[in-house]
């Protein structure tokens, strides 16, 4: 009850399927700019990318080594026929050395019968040749090469076109460009990237107990464990975080902080939207203009979640215990700045197996911190009994939330559940 004795709102059920697709609802990824292929590293591709020219461009060689033609090679000889075996020096080939092809500098002549061609790896294969020998299964004597060994049409030869050919998708839109997307990108010659930007986010921490980690406590307080947290995780979603601050419990204090993050493309609230007397986000987020779409979730931990909109900022409210605000955050905001930044992977739920049994909740949805087991052939998942919602200490190793759907019993070991990851992908 309130203190002036009216009934007080209590959040609601709203299932965490229906509450997710409230927060994706009407969500488009942010207009794409083209970037400097240098600063695209997290960002993600708004168009399919296509190679322009056969990869690789040209015959190249796989080796250091010679360009020949292999008929011009020893011929394999067996004995199985009482056939003499060859005398030493008298299965090598005698090839004049005409020039040289390195990377970047191939020859330009047409290998003619007899002819050799020194090559470097990664180098173009002259005309008239149809393998490469290694240079350490040749000798070289006075301008010519000698080579003991028989050559097959192809050897060592990098075809051109043989990884894509001109025209062919390397890289499909909406994808995360990390390292090896990087390096696709580069060997198409693409340069800039046409992307979707980072959705701005603003994280906002609020309490009188808290205290910034690495400074003293006073009566009452605590170290504040949301703001480095939710940060981190909004940066690996995507987001790029504009601002990361922690407000005490008052109105003017929480609508100042509210306002300026409504300037961003996502508002996170940790704490405040429960029931308390001193939480005061709901009213203020109402005060701001901003439309509320739900508030409490059918859900343990992170029933009191919120969420709404004004205009193309959205905001969402999280519970102020820590393993429930990483809990909804992981659920519902990793999706929704993933689904603004254009990423495919937005909403992506992967599946595991329980390595220990688990109870379910009649009526609530149980979100349960995981270890991985990455031994397995399976994804399995070992559960982390924690204390309550409190609890962070308890979550050491947890890489992953276990989904345990509703219902009466037990679910056992080996059971297969909905996983949604705790670490960047």
């Amino acid at each position: 009850m309130s203190t002036d004795g009216e009934a007080r709102e209590l959040p609601g059920r709203l299932p965490v399927a229906s509450a997710r697709e409230r927060v994706l609802a009407g969500v488009e990824p942010l207009d794409p700019v083209r970037v400097p292929l240098a600063l695209a590293t997290g960002l993600v591709t708004a168009e399919a990318v296509l190679t322009p020219t056969d990869v690789p461009p040209f015959d190249a060689s796989a080796m250091d080594g010679f360009a020949v033609r292999a008929a011009d090679c020893p011929q394999h000889r067996g004995t199985d026929a009482g056939e003499a075996a060859p005398r030493p020096g008298e299965a090598e080939a005698r090839l004049e050395l005409v020039g040289e092809s390195s990377a970047g500098r191939p020859w330009t002549g047409t290998l003619a019968p007899g002819g050799a061609v020194s090559i470097s790896t990664g180098a173009e294969v002259p005309q008239g040749a149809d393998a490469v020998v290694m240079v350490e299964d040749v000798a070289r004597h006075d301008g010519f090469v000698l080579v003991g060994v028989p050559a097959a049409t192809g050897q060592n030869i990098r075809r051109r076109g043989e990884a894509r050919q001109a025209g062919s998708e390397v890289l499909p839109a909406g994808s995360r460009i990390g390292p090896v997307e990087l390096g696709l990108l580069a060997s198409t010659g693409t340069d800039p990237v046409l992307c979707h930007p980072r959705p701005t986010v603003a994280v906002i921490s609020t309490g009188d107990e808290l205290v910034d980690p690495g400074t003293g406590r006073g009566p009452g307080q605590i170290w504040n464990s949301n703001l480095p947290v939710i940060s981190a995780m909004a940066r690996a979603a995507g987001g790029e975080l504009v601002s990361s601050v922690t407000i005490g419990d008052s109105k003017d204090e929480t609508e100042a902080a509210l306002e300026a993050a409504l300037a961003c493309d996502v508002a996170v609230i940790c704490g405040g939207v429960s029931v308390g007397d001193h939480d005061h986000v709901k009213g203020t987020l109402t005060a701001l203009g901003v439309e509320r779409h739900f508030w409490g979730l059918a859900m343990k931990p992170g029933r009191p979640a919120w969420f709404g909109s004004r205009g193309s900022s959205r905001v969402l409210g999280l519970p102020g215990n820590p393993v429930s605000a990483m809990a909804v955050f992981a659920i519902l905001g990793v999706p929704l700045l993933k689904a603004l930044a254009g990423d495919s992977s937005a909403g992506e739920v992967f599946r595991g197996r329980l390595l220990s049994p688990v109870r379910q909740l009649p009526d609530r949805l149980l979100a349960v911190p995981c270890r991985l087991d990455r031994q397995s052939v399976e994804l399995g998942l070992e559960p982390i009994a924690t204390k309550g919602s409190h609890d962070f200490i308890s979550l050491a190793g947890a890489r992953a939330l276990a989904l345990i759907e509703p219902g009466t019993g037990n679910f056992a070991a080996g059971t297969e559940v909905a996983v949604i990851a705790l670490e960047a992908e």
